[in-house]
């Protein structure tokens, strides 16, 4: 009953997530298309400090216990993502084709990202994060 309300470890309170997407259907521009995401998530809880340690039993000096009203918070992060593309047709128009570029977390360089850590608040866990990542596709309708 003592984490009944508290934070729980990398749960995320709040996110939210906003996608566009336009195509040029004339001028200059047509048959391309642009596009982005942007996507937002609350801090999060990575660990709680541990209560003061014990004076007395078997392990003196040592804490025993967490408490849950003191948590460690990973900040908020923000992610952007941005896409662009291009319609076509060949043969005669008898195939039509897109080639789209798709580049995920523009903003990122890549890093690791704690997600755990000991009562003191020593990191004891990473993740990775991978840095922007590109995507190139092509279709094709026959």
């Amino acid at each position: 009953m003592a984490n009944v309300g508290k934070p729980r470890t990398q749960v995320r309170k709040y996110r939210w997530a906003a996608v566009t997407n336009y195509d040029f259907t004339e001028g200059r521009l047509k048959n391309f298309n642009v596009g982005g995401a942007v996507r937002w998530e609350d801090k999060a809880s990575i660990g709680f400090a541990g209560k003061p340690p014990s004076v007395g039993g078997a392990l003196p000096g040592a804490v025993l216990e967490l408490d849950p009203s003191k948590p460690f918070w990973d900040r908020a992060r923000f992610y952007v993502d941005l896409a662009a593309g291009y319609r076509f047709r060949l043969f005669g128009d008898r195939v039509r084709g897109k080639v789209q570029l798709n580049i995920k977390d523009v903003l990122e360089d890549g890093r690791l990202q704690k997600v755990g850590v000991n009562p003191d608040g020593s990191v004891y866990a990473y993740r990775i994060i991978n840095p922007r990542h590109f995507i190139l596709t092509t279709t094709f309708d026959l």
